[in-house]
């Protein structure tokens, strides 16, 4: 029962951690009543928000692609922006580390329980050090929100937090059944 729950909650982990790569963590509302969200890797404009068909027009901060006046770094804001770009790679390590955590534990689940417990513990340290870098640099990195506030609330936002849960979870499991000596 415990090797099953270690490696289902590292595969949830990480199911929602992937998850929160691709959605928006925030949004902000603009004076003309268009919605700029922002993800972990660009920024989307919803034209017109309450149209279920709205145009947008998205970039990328980490590629440089599409409209890139909506992905400008703040004139004083390099060193966030520089943050913001690292989010993405450290959340991608974090989800690597949960695969890995939940693959050892699947795979060999009695003789590597420390590689185990050191690998959700890894991806949970990574991960919320990501998220909160996220929370620090994305309010101040871009030029966009220099005038309009923005609200880290979205769903990809909410998936780190039960990601992180989960790796809470198998980190403390695998951490406890390794110092109790289970078998």
């Amino acid at each position: 029962m415990r090797i099953k729950m270690l490696w289902s909650s590292c595969f949830l982990g990480a199911l929602f951690l992937a998850l929160s790569l691709r959605g928006p963590w925030g949004s902000a509302m603009a004076d003309d009543g268009s919605r700029f969200d922002v993800s972990l890797h660009g920024v989307t404009h919803v034209l017109f928000p309450k149209e279920p068909r709205s145009p947008i027009a998205g970039c990328s901060y980490l590629t440089g692609k599409g409209s890139v006046e909506n992905c400008a770094p703040s004139p004083v804001g390099d060193a966030q922006f520089s943050m913001l770009c690292s989010v993405f790679p450290l959340m991608l390590t974090g989800l690597a580390l949960a695969l890995g955590a939940g693959m050892v534990t699947y795979i060999s689940p009695y003789r590597a329980k420390g590689t185990s417990a050191a690998l959700a513990a890894g991806s949970l340290a990574t991960v919320f050090a990501g998220s909160a870098i996220a929370q620090i640099a994305m309010p101040r990195a871009l030029k966009v929100f220099d005038e309009i506030p923005l609200y880290i609330r979205g769903a990809a936002f909410t998936c780190v937090w039960i990601s992180m849960v989960f790796l809470l979870f198998a980190a403390a499991l695998s951490t406890t059944s390794t110092m109790l000596k289970h078998d």
